[in-house]
């Protein structure tokens, strides 16, 4: 697809027009035009006008997600008139031909997470191509005549929560948050993972140490151990890791402070979905401290973690709800072993070991019902269930 960007943010839909009509001069064909628009600016009746005079042209429309921050700054006269024109548009855009319109303004995980945002229009770059994604190629977010009323509905019941909420997040400015994981942890590390939310929040500095494959158990498929990262932390030496991993990233970060406040140390601990995926053992009868074992590795490491930071934090995260593998009841390697078993290994842990928890299996409601909404792939969490575990550790920090 040969691509023209315009590198400014047009005006209104006059100046819109001039670079159509130069764009149709040039002989070209434009076989789809990419739009964001904001409703408050725009009306549906002109740009179906617009449309209309390009029959040749598809139109794929993304209307404006302006931030939570936004909408608690409109006085109540210009929210209510706000909210009137993202309505009139939204309910509009079905009827409109040669046309896809959609709507992401409504999704809490976007507008209300202020990483996400440049300023109160603009998001970063990482959460823009996240956009583009869900809409032209996955579709998501597509407004129809079935969903346009809750859109609508979504976006007046959301936006009236953020400008008569009162919550209050800590300011943990001081903290140090390490995030130790898989790839719920180190596959996404945007301000949408899990520490970025964390981070956004409460101004925190967070580490990412996850790593996509990754388990507690010793895995043959990596030349080191949950153990070992955790030696590298009380150490302060990462050199057996491999400096391409975003494990050693993360380290490496944190290690290159100058201070380190124990008692404003949090280290969270989130494993579990590999080692059920690949039926790694839960325990050892005869070695509760075996790394070949899923208790045994994530003992080991929480306790060379205290031995070196007695007075931190540790929280441990079970690994959270999936649809792969039949919900997670099929039973895999020798101990026949189903997900549920690595969830109720961490807590035993965490009694045993004394650390905070949280249950991300049980604790979100995420079931045979209702995943789709939060698993895209069957086992990773999107966008929103990563907003809520993230929102919830931040709960846990003390």
């Amino acid at each position: 697809m040969t691509v023209f960007k315009s590198s400014c943010c047009i005006p209104d839909l006059s100046v819109l027009k001039q670079y159509m009509r130069l764009m149709a001069r040039s002989g070209n064909i434009v076989s789809t035009v990419y739009l964001g628009i904001r409703p408050d600016i725009a009306d549906p009746e002109s740009v179906q006008k617009l449309i209309a005079s390009y029959p040749g042209s598809y139109f794929e429309i993304i209307l404006a997600y302006p931030s939570a921050e936004y909408w608690r700054s409109l006085s109540e006269e210009e929210y209510i008139s706000v909210l009137e024109a993202y309505n009139r548009f939204i309910t509009a855009a079905p009827a409109i031909p040669n046309s896809h319109f959609y709507f992401m303004g409504a999704q809490e995980w976007l507008i209300n997470n202020p990483g996400n945002y440049c300023d109160q229009w603009l998001v970063n770059e990482s959460v823009a191509q996240s956009i583009m994604l869900h809409s032209d190629y996955l579709h998501e977010y597509f407004i129809t005549e079935d969903n346009s009323s809750s859109f609508s509905l979504e976006l007046t019941e959301l936006t009236h929560e953020i400008r008569s909420a009162s919550v209050a997040y800590p300011d943990l400015s001081d903290y140090n948050l390490i995030f130790l994981g898989d790839s719920v942890i180190g596959n996404c590390i945007d301000s949408t993972s899990i520490p970025g939310i964390a981070a956004a929040f409460t101004n925190a500095k967070v580490f990412n140490c996850g790593l996509g494959g990754f388990s507690a158990a010793r895995n043959s498929k990596f030349s080191f151990t949950l153990p070992e990262i955790a030696s590298a932390l009380a150490e302060q030496n990462c050199s057996r890791i491999p400096e391409e991993t975003q494990v050693y990233q993360g380290l490496s970060s944190y290690l290159a402070l100058p201070v380190f406040p124990e008692e404003k140390t949090c280290f969270i601990l989130y494993y579990g979905l590999n080692d059920y995926f690949n039926g790694y053992p839960v325990s050892s009868e005869t070695d509760p401290y075996d790394p070949a074992t899923y208790s045994g590795a994530i003992r080991t490491a929480v306790t060379i973690l205290r031995s070196r930071f007695p007075d931190a934090q540790i929280i441990l995260c079970t690994p959270n709800y999936i649809s792969y593998y039949d919900h997670g009841t099929m039973q895999i390697g020798e101990g026949n072993y189903i997900l549920e078993d690595y969830v109720d290994a961490v807590f035993s842990l965490s009694e045993e070991l004394h650390t905070d928890i949280l249950d991300t299996y049980r604790g979100f409601d995420v079931n045979r019902g209702n995943w789709m909404q939060y698993l895209p792939d069957q086992v990773h969490p999107n966008e929103a269930f990563r907003y809520l575990i993230g929102e919830k550790i931040i709960s846990l920090i003390r």
